[in-house]
């Protein structure tokens, strides 16, 4: 089931950027990742931490630009 938010015109111009820049195929995929990543930094922590460094590692394998 698929809901809708509405942002303003000045944050949506912001996501579009960031999503674009980003390489996500749509904004509201960059969205939906977004809202992903708050809500299990708030449920877990730990494994916040984890794929962080994970990410960092990447980036310092020069895996990730």
């Amino acid at each position: 089931m698929a809901k809708s938010v509405k942002l303003n015109s000045d944050l949506w111009k912001r996501v579009e950027q960031h999503a674009s820049a980003a390489g996500y195929s749509s904004p509201e995929e960059f969205v939906e990742h977004l809202i992903e990543e708050e809500l299990t930094r708030r449920e877990s922590p730990e494994a916040v931490e984890a794929a962080q460094e994970a990410e960092r590692r990447l980036r310092g394998l020069g895996y990730l630009e």
